[in-house]
This record gives structure tokens, C-alpha cells and sequence, in this order.
């Protein structure tokens, strides 16, 4: 990102604000925390006039859409409506300012926006998980990640909510180092600042979905013992079934045995705490029931690399 870069939020009706002002509010404390120019901020909406959030409130944008900056990238951010409705002219709008070199990001359901505008297809891309299915269904040329956030190019993608924060301290990091934002994540009393490799807690569990009673409580109980995994037998007896019986049933609705899904759930939760860094491999590998060696190489088949990978740059 250029340092005098400008971001201007393109608000379709019902937007989200939380997705909106949590980018905003790193932009701003920027500006604070930095003795030189911030990136510019700003507001425009498609009809010109006041734009309805979903939580009611409306907001005035300050830019009107014959004044964007050519430098500006542009931040579409939309609400849950989005896949529900139509807005034509907005996505003509995006698929112009993308046509005319402006870089275009899409947060929470803004997202869904591009992907109408046609800016996603073949990319790999991070949605709000209740925007999954109409992607899929819609828009099947475009791999879906469970990832707060990807960028790809002049295209990025988020999730939306806090993760707009965790996109723009990602791209602070990148352009003032990271020590400007762990001091705005400070400021904005966010412990924790995640990259675009932490996923969406609702998506892992999307991947794994059942109507039938005896799996979808044997993934509870998974679920409920992933720092502590309790054996395949345990649970097929709480469920009064065998072991092999239960082994049937994971593989006719997921193709896998019970052993494998619940190694998978565990390495998805382990992978946040290598993500974060603060805790040694070997401890996290033996709190989630692996040993070290067969940590990194599941993990690796899993991830497609090694976990030491996944350590922050300052902790490797």
C-alpha cells in the first residue's frame, strides 16, 4: 500500500457498520500514531444521498462520486441483504472504477458485490460465512476460504466485523511496520492481531455439517474436547454405538473416518495458537495430542506446509 494512498467506502444500502467503522477506526488512529501524512478516508454511496446501515442508523457521505480520487482504493462494504437484493447500478459502478485502475476491496457482504460486478472469478476469496452458500451457488468459479480476510492482487476480500480490523492492521503492518500496528490494535483494545491465515471459527464448523443425530453428537463432543482429545472409542460409546459403526457413519457423510475429522478440527484450533505465536510448537503440538513430529507432518499434509511457516516473521 503507498503511504498516501486514500480509501474511500463505497456504502450499498444496509451496510454493515461494524464491518465499516472497524476499518475506519484503524485508518483514524493511523493518523495519530504516525509522524507523517495517513492515508485519506471517506464516504460515498451510489444515489449521492444518505446511506441506511443495518442497524438503522443513516450515514452521510462525504464524497460525491464525480470527485473519487484516482488514487483512492475503493471499499465496497455491504450488509446480509446483500445476496437478496439487486443493486445493478452499483455493481456497473465497481466493475467501471476496478475497469479504470482503482483497486477494489470487498467487505462483509461488499463481497457479494464484486462478485456480481464479475471481479472474482477464479479467485480465491474470504466471505462472511453466511454469504458461502449463495457463492457457491451462484458464483462456483470462485474458491471460497474460510480466512478472515485474502488479497490477491489489487482485490481484497473480507470477512467483515473485526476482521476489517485485522485486513487494515495487516496492511499498516505492511506499510509502517509492526510495531505501529500492535500500538493502534492497543488502542483499539485488540489483543490479538490475526492475519489472513486465522479463519472463521463458523466456517470450520460449515465444513462439517449433519443432520444425522449420532455424528452431529460425536462432533459436539469433539468440539467440546479439542485441547484434551478424548478416543474414537470414548465416543462411539457415549453414542452406544461401535466403534466401527460410528467409522461407517462419518465416512457415508463425509468421506473421511471419525479419527481423521476430529485430528482436523484439532489442527484447526492449534494453527490459531501457532498463527498467534506466543507458545512453543512442541507445547502446542502435546496440548493437542500430537507429538512433535507427527504435528508437523499432518500439519504440513494439511496446510501444505510446514508449521514453523505459520510463526510470526519476529518468532521464527
Amino acid at each position: 500500500m503507498d503511504r498516501a494512498h486514500n480509501f474511500l467506502f463505497l456504502l450499498d444500502e444496509g451496510f454493515t457498520m461494524q464491518a465499516f467503522s472497524s476499518a475506519v477506526e484503524v485508518l483514524r488512529l493511523l493518523a495519530r500514531v504516525i509522524q507523517e501524512p495517513a492515508p485519506g478516508y471517506g464516504a460515498v454511496s451510489f444515489s449521492g444521498g444518505p446511506v441506511r446501515a443495518s442497524n438503522g442508523f443513516q450515514l452521510v457521505p462525504d464524497t460525491r462520486l464525480d470527485s473519487i480520487p484516482r488514487d483512492a482504493t475503493i471499499v465496497v462494504v455491504a450488509g446480509a441483504g446483500a445476496s437478496r437484493t439487486n443493486a445493478p447500478g452499483l455493481t456497473g459502478l465497481v466493475r467501471r472504477l476496478a475497469r479504470g485502475g482503482h483497486p477494489v476491496w470487498g467487505v462483509s457482504s461488499g463481497v457479494v458485490r464484486l462478485a456480481e460486478a464479475g471481479l472474482l472469478s477464479g479467485r480465491r476469496v474470504a466471505a462472511h460465512w453466511e454469504d458461502v452458500p449463495y457463492l457457491h451457488e451462484h458464483f462456483p468459479d470462485i474458491q471460497v476460504s474460510p480466512s478472515l480476510f485474502e488479497i490477491d492482487g489489487a482485490i481484497a476480500t473480507c470477512a467483515g466485523g473485526q476482521a476489517a480490523s485485522d485486513l487494515m492492521l495487516w496492511v499498516v503492518g505492511k506499510s509502517h511496520g509492526t510495531e505501529i500496528a500492535e500500538e493502534i490494535a492497543a488502542r483499539l483494545v485488540i489483543d490479538v492481531v490475526r492475519d489472513g491465515r486465522a479463519s472463521q471459527r463458523r466456517m470450520l464448523d460449515m465444513r462439517y455439517q449433519t443432520v444425522n443425530p449420532t455424528v452431529f453428537a460425536s462432533l459436539r463432543m469433539m468440539r467440546a474436547n479439542l485441547f484434551e482429545p478424548v478416543p474414537i472409542a470414548w465416543i462411539a460409546e457415549s453414542q452406544r454405538v461401535s466403534q466401527r459403526q460410528l467409522e461407517r457413519l462419518f465416512d457415508q457423510e463425509f468421506g473421511q473416518p471419525p479419527s481423521r475429522v476430529y485430528a482436523r478440527l484439532r489442527l484447526e484450533n492449534a494453527r490459531e495458537e501457532v498463527i498467534a505465536g506466543h507458545r512453543p510448537l512442541t507445547e502446542i503440538a502435546l496440548d493437542y495430542g500430537f507429538t512433535p513430529d507427527t504435528f508437523a507432518r499432518v500439519y504440513k499434509r494439511v496446510f501444505g506446509h510446514a508449521p514453523s511457516l505459520d510463526r510470526p516473521r519476529s518468532r521464527r
